[in-house]
């Protein structure tokens, strides 16, 4: 197959070659001076969650203290980027290591193809005990997400679970936990949804709200969100509504976080362990008149937290404000488990030298053509955004936009002349692009029954 897009980063890399020999170098000697058995390792996917949301990246609205308690002696990514704003393809990527037209995985509707391999496949090869334990039980029985895990929830016939409530999901991650003898590592991929719309009220939302009557009083449904949530960019108190709504559903994933950790700690677990905390994309909430997520490149969707603890050691917390990307979660995961990931584009974030070379990262939008009997044909499945250092290209409809990303969350973008950039600049990051593009083969579809689609259309997927 093809892939200009892991060639291109593999040259990148190369340059810092000489710091990477030293840090493995090192490396060794450590591991020589002390042997340790590979670490538990737990992957919490939270599905639309927004950095700025979390007390550790400076929220706002009330308080996530599980994502501090994770942050104080863990590593925090400022700037990390989402390869896309829907669910299945992100999966596919973290636990791939490859970008969607790599992988393939390019819609919801698609299903991940036979020959290429999973991070848990290699975990179990290595000795690994395993489980995908997921909300959105989609994407195990029809995507094919659970490839690899010695066990998997939604792949049977039976007790499957298109969506399931997130309390739910905890309970199964919990009895799969309380069955492990401690005899094998562990490595769980978890994955919460409840942070997704439709936002409803929870205790959180109903304190903040008391004495609102307006109508996001009782929540605000996918398609209110989707299709009729522009009025509330002219109603103040509305709009804030929405926001809080979606603050209590974020404080109640982190508290639900906050038991699963305690679970670890309960079982013995917790001091063997590495548990990082990431989101598949964000939420537009009204930024630049934008609501939701899906084909689109906007920074409240592309940009997401990332927050990695290694409960193994007593470390200084550590604040990473360099671009990564999810697609560097799969290389991760496996440098912790001792397992090469020289195969993989992505890099190991928790061996990031300061100084190096940053990669271009690249985000782009879902394949129109995959749902085109569901979706209007109203996005340009072509458009890419890039990002090097403090600037975003992108290249959507036909033209360029240049954005400079200034804060220290990432967060905030403004739009400046494309001029700005050098001439040899642009035209090295549109060449970038070209070279992504060109390397896409076609897209293996899920099967498809008149459920799936009807579950997909209510959560907003499809049209």
């Amino acid at each position: 197959m093809n892939k200009p897009f892991s060639g291109r980063w593999r040259r990148l890399a190369r340059r810092a070659a000489p710091l990477i020999l030293v840090a493995v170098l090192a490396g060794l000697a450590a591991g020589c001076a002390r042997e340790q058995p590979p670490p538990h390792i737990f992957v919490i996917s939270i599905d639309t969650l927004r950095a700025d949301y979390l007390t550790p990246y400076g929220a706002k609205r009330g308080a996530t203290p599980v994502a501090s308690r994770l942050a104080d002696g863990g590593t925090l990514f400022t700037r990390a980027f989402t390869p896309m704003g829907i669910t299945v393809p992100v999966h596919a990527t973290l636990l791939t290591g490859l970008m969607p037209r790599e992988h393939t995985v390019r819609a919801n509707v698609h299903r991940l193809p036979d020959g290429i391999e999973t991070v848990a496949e290699q975990f179990s090869a290595a000795g690994y005990d395993s489980a995908s334990i997921l909300s959105f039980g989609a994407m195990n029985f029809m995507s094919g997400l659970d490839r690899g895990f010695a066990h998997a929830s939604d792949r049977s016939e039976q007790d499957r679970a298109f969506v399931r409530e997130d309390a739910e999901t905890l309970e199964l991650a919990m009895d799969w936990l309380n069955q492990r003898d401690g005899s094998q590592p562990l490595f769980m991929l978890m994955h919460f949804y409840d942070v997704h719309s439709p936002h409803q009220p929870t205790g959180y939302s109903k304190a903040a709200l008391a004495g609102y009557q307006g109508p996001l009083a009782d929540g605000i449904s996918v398609e209110m969100l989707y299709n009729h949530s522009q009025p509330l960019l002219d109603n103040p108190a509305d709009l804030e509504a929405l926001r809080t709504l979606y603050a209590g559903e974020v404080i109640d994933a982190d508290t639900r976080v906050g038991l699963f950790l305690d679970r670890l700690e309960k079982l013995e677990l917790l001091d063997h362990s590495v548990v990082i905390v990431l989101a598949d994309h964000g939420q537009g909430l009204g930024e630049n008149r934008y609501f939701g997520h899906g084909p689109t490149l906007e920074q409240s969707v592309i940009h997401v937290p990332i927050i990695v603890h290694d409960f193994r050691r007593r470390s200084a917390s550590r604040q990473v404000t360099e671009n990564v990307g999810l697609i560097d979660i799969a290389p991760t995961l496996l440098a912790l488990a001792g397992i090469s990931n020289d195969h993989l584009p992505g890099r190991d974030l928790l061996q990031l030298q300061p100084g190096n070379l940053t990669p271009p990262y690249i985000a782009e939008v879902e394949q129109r053509s995959s749902q085109i009997e569901y979706r209007p044909q109203h996005f340009d499945d072509e458009a890419l955004a890039v990002f090097l250092e403090d600037l975003k290209l992108v290249d959507q409809d036909g033209r360029q936009r240049l954005y400079k990303i200034s804060g220290q969350w990432g967060q905030h973008i403004e739009e400046t002349n494309l001029d700005e950039l050098h001439a040899s600049t642009r035209a090295w990051l549109m060449d970038y692009m070209d070279g992504y593009r060109d390397g896409s083969i076609k897209s293996e579809r899920a099967e498809m029954t008149d459920e799936a689609i009807e579950q997909l259309r209510s959560l907003g997927y499809i049209q």
